[in-house]
């Protein structure tokens, strides 16, 4: 009986020492290596999904839907010339496209003919980057501040991260990321390590994206990502453009 509790008791402190290691930082840094380290067999060097987003609009108290296609390429991400291309296509509630070559970015309404245009300049304040989440994916611990939280379900073993951005935002409160368990696994499969991100913002607002149909390392092209103007098209150019994801 002596033993067998010797047993117990070691099993349980090596759980305890396990779980300490599963840290917020820890698993940050598992998630940015998947999109930082190139020479990994397990980076991802770009990803094809459809999203699904639902968004609280807080001063209407009502939850607007919408989906559609995102394709994103990441490019030198553990240098000093890291870019990440983006083109995001919405198909409900309405048509619109998001599209940026890593130096443009580019927001085309068709409903109202008017594409409007902001140069990417990384010698700006983070703090004012509404793309800061999409475009720093394999180093969000520059810019933000980790902590797990509990779940509400508590069937699933997917770990949520929250981060807070470590300079005053004007588009993220806090933004927390769905992350799936087997991201602290020895042998973590190649797969998209965020099931789904929840932004909220300063005045109560919140954006909830899921990815589903991952399609990983299809090695897009580069005109994928650089929007050709319509024909007679408003532009409208804005240095502190915001992007609208409601």
């Amino acid at each position: 009986m002596r033993t067998l509790l010797i047993v117990v008791t070691l099993l349980f402190l090596g759980v305890s020492a396990q779980a300490q290691t599963t840290n917020a930082d820890t698993v940050l840094t598992l998630v940015q290596q998947r999109f930082s380290a190139s020479q990994q067999s397990g980076a991802i060097h770009d990803f094809s999904a459809d999203f699904y987003q639902k968004a609280y609009i807080a001063s209407l108290g009502r939850t607007r839907t919408g989906r559609g296609t995102i394709t994103m390429r990441f490019d030198h991400q553990d240098q000093d010339d890291a870019k990440t291309l983006l083109r995001w296509i919405y198909q409900v509630p309405s048509t619109q496209q998001i599209v940026s070559n890593g130096d443009s970015l580019w927001v085309y309404l068709p409903d109202n003919n008017q594409v409007m245009v902001s140069e990417l300049d990384d010698s700006l304040d983070q703090s004012n980057d509404p793309m800061l989440f999409l475009r720093n994916l394999g180093r969000l611990d520059h810019y933000f501040t980790p902590r797990l939280i509990s779940r509400d379900d508590a069937s699933s073993e997917d770990y949520l991260l929250e981060l807070t951005p470590k300079q005053p935002s004007a588009y993220i409160q806090t933004l927390t990321l769905t992350i799936p368990a087997w991201i602290t696994a020895k042998q973590p499969p190649l797969a998209l390590p965020l099931r789904r991100a929840a932004i909220l913002d300063q005045t109560g607002n919140q954006t909830e994206i899921e990815f589903r149909h991952v399609v990983l390392n299809q090695s897009p092209e580069d005109a994928l990502f650089v929007f050709e103007l319509p024909e007679k098209v408003e532009i409208i150019k804005a240095s502190d453009l915001k992007l609208n994801l409601k």
